[in-house]
């Protein structure tokens, strides 16, 4: 036609990220990676606490995982690399990541409770990436279980056990006396086994952002599970529309190594910014290089950002003319970590009615400033912190707004105040009620009390047995229970606004001067939509 094709640039970009790997490179055995799935409050954690010995499970809010972790165990000289990824609803999306990076799912059944919808959700997940399944029946040490009836159902949903002439592995498991966990273990390795699992070693790493999140010490931590080559500190890596030269390499047991082989989930700092989890994590041979493809995909992102807003537009100018006005909600998002907030602004937006739409204006990582709270004035939308807080003179800007902020640190309490609110049934007072905050001045080591914070009760009263929650520059980094409080050398149960008093927190250690601790009550409401 008179033209001459020219390689689009685009495609030279992004291609030279993608190295040629012959089918004669050497492959090496890797440790399986098993992603623990399951519906809500079935023990996830808790099994894996019991595997792991320690205590996640009760760090997390309501004891319900909210964030991907990412562990390693060892089983008779295997290694085992376990994800544990949440069980509510709103976290499809996460458990969707944690399938996508896994070989073996371990799906995780309550025997009491049986299979339940996020149950049927998982089995989806796990058949769509043709991982296999072990099914774990967890809790067999309650009185009165019906293992078969699970079996059972399960075999509905053509999740067939090997005794009734299937292919799935089930073990009973106690989480809590650990009933069944060594068969369990077993029953892993025994699968990785068959399935032949293997990696290159010597290599460029690649792998997948499993999260993302800003701490206050050390910046952007980004976790990953390398799934092939080797990660070394010193390595240029770019991880979805953000790029760095790698810091810091930190192992599961928060420990510094030098690098990290296939299977292996690590933190790691020194990216630009914070990357989408789910996001692929490539090592590349410049800065140079890396630059340019994350400016290339930031490019191309804000395009399809502004066509998609663009589309939008048009849409609602034809909606509203063929049926009127339809009521919308507007909700502004702020949380501690990428994948929440990615799940949660789905979560949110798919609430939306053909007689109300909910509409998320803005969603990020960290403390509610003053620029959240003008766009949410301007937009007239409600501001929903997932543990995370507003900074004082966002809060007092928003008293003079006139902006609603809601405080959460259960996903579901979220998405129930969100339907209560659509329906319009819910006033502007908190399920929670802050009751007092004192800043924490100095920390002092007893012996007898374990670690007690020195603080000023800046407002409010704090009370001895009430739950509180550890803020560290406006971010929820722990949640628990205000075990001591002392006024001097004496035991009292409460302290008012402007008073010294010394605060023992049960089961914490890592109280830091400068840090903020909120106190504050549970009220019951009956709700209603």
């Amino acid at each position: 036609m008179g033209h001459t094709p020219i390689a689009s640039n685009e495609e030279t970009i992004e291609d030279t990220l993608v190295q040629d790997e012959s089918d004669t490179t050497e492959t090496t055995p890797r440790p399986p990676v098993v992603t623990i799935m399951g519906h809500v409050d079935h023990g996830k954690t808790s099994l894996l606490d019991y595997i792991r010995k320690s205590k996640v499970a009760s760090a997390e809010a309501g004891g319900i995982t909210q964030h991907i972790g990412a562990y390693q165990v060892t089983q008779k000289g295997h290694i085992i690399t376990f994800i544990d990824t949440p069980g509510h609803a709103a976290f499809s999306k996460m458990r969707l990541r944690g399938a996508n990076a896994t070989d073996i799912v371990v799906l995780v059944v309550a025997a009491d409770d049986g299979v339940m919808p996020q149950t049927i959700e998982s089995i989806k997940h796990a058949k769509d990436a043709e991982v296999p399944i072990i099914v774990a029946i967890n809790k067999i040490d309650k009185e009165g279980v019906a293992i078969d009836k699970v079996k059972q159902v399960l075999s509905t949903h053509d999740v067939i056990s090997e005794e009734w002439g299937g292919d799935v592995l089930m073990v009973g498991v106690s989480a809590h006396t650990g009933e069944g966990i060594d068969e369990l273990l077993e029953s892993i390795t025994l699968t990785a086994e068959m399935s032949e699992i293997k990696a290159v070693v010597n290599k460029p790493a690649s792998g997948v952002v499993l999260e993302a999140r800003l701490d206050k010490g050390r910046g952007k931590v980004t976790t990953i599970l390398v799934q092939s080559g080797t990660l070394k500190k010193g390595d240029i890596v770019i991880a979805g529309l953000e790029y760095g030269k790698i810091k810091q390499i930190i192992d599961d047991n928060g420990k510094p190594i030098k690098e990290a082989g296939p299977s292996t989930p690590v933190e790691i700092l020194g990216l630009s910014g914070v990357p989408d989890s789910g996001a692929e994590v490539l090592v590349v041979e410049s800065e140079r290089k890396a630059r340019e493809v994350a400016d290339f995909r930031k490019t191309k992102d804000r395009e399809t950002k502004l066509q998609k807003q663009q589309a939008e537009k048009m849409d609602n100018f034809f909606s509203k003319m063929e049926e009127g006005e339809v009521s919308t909600v507007n909700v502004l998002l702020k949380s501690d970590v990428h994948g929440s907030s990615q799940a949660l602004v789905e979560a949110i937006e798919e609430l939306s009615t053909d007689e109300i739409k909910v509409k998320v204006v803005s969603s990020g990582v960290g403390a509610i400033n003053n620029t959240d709270i003008s766009l949410a004035s301007a937009s007239d939308a409600i501001v929903f912190g997932f543990n995370v807080r507003t900074d004082a003179v966002a809060r007092k800007t928003a008293d003079t707004e006139g902006v609603r902020i809601e405080y959460y640190s259960i996903i579901y309490n979220l998405i129930d105040d969100m339907k209560a609110i659509m329906g319009g049934v819910l006033g502007p007072e908190l399920s929670e009620n802050i009751i007092g905050m004192a800043s924490v001045k100095d920390v002092f080591r007893s012996p007898k009390f374990g670690d007690i914070a020195g603080c000023m009760v800046d407002e409010g009263i704090v009370k001895r047995d009430s739950p509180i929650r550890v803020l560290r520059e406006s971010i929820v980094i722990y949640e628990g229970e205000l075990e001591s409080l002392r006024r001097f050398k004496d035991d009292v149960k409460e302290v008012k606004s402007g008073t010294e008093c010394g605060i023992g927190v049960l089961n914490y250690t890592d109280v830091q001067p400068g840090d903020q601790i909120e106190v504050f009550e549970r009220i019951e409401r009956a709700r209603k939509l």
